[in-house]
């Protein structure tokens, strides 16, 4: 068993548990970035990107999507899917976590161009810019193959 989870690509080990990451936007703020599928069945099912704010005084807008943007001119639209984070029919969203569609990354982004993201937040039309990590880059574009699911 070992085995297999050593030759299984990331996305398969992904579906197993949450991949997640620390990254710190251009303002110094911390933010932790979770890759996984939807687990609720009250949703649809598919990949999602969560984004939680580790710094005091961030909160992400629960109305507006996640942006990414490559370094060639490629740029995506994640739908916004925060209402994802509680039980169906509650309506008190976390302020410092917002959920995204990332069955939305099509075409698959590459694995080897930085990606930055745009994370909206709360303050007017503000947002928090990120730059990517390497293996959050591999892990993203990993998926084209299963953002079906």
């Amino acid at each position: 068993m070992a085995l297999a989870l050593l030759v299984l690509p990331p996305v398969a080990q992904a579906a197993a548990a949450p991949q997640g990451w620390t990254l710190t936007d251009s303002s110094g703020h911390l933010w932790g970035l979770s890759l996984f599928e939807q687990p609720d069945p009250a949703y649809p099912a598919g990949w999602r990107l969560r984004l939680t704010a580790r710094s005091p005084g961030q909160a992400v807008d629960h109305q507006r999507p996640l942006l990414l943007h490559d370094g060639i001119g490629a740029s995506w639209s994640l739908p916004n899917r925060s209402e994802e984070l509680v039980r169906e029919g509650e309506e008190l969203i976390p302020t410092a976590s917002g959920q995204f569609d990332a069955r939305a990354l099509e075409p698959s982004p590459s694995d080897v161009q930085p990606l930055q993201l745009e994370v909206p937040t709360d303050q007017g039309e503000g947002t928090a810019v990120v730059m990517l990590q390497p293996e959050v880059v591999q892990a993203l574009h990993a998926l084209q193959p299963n953002l079906a699911r």
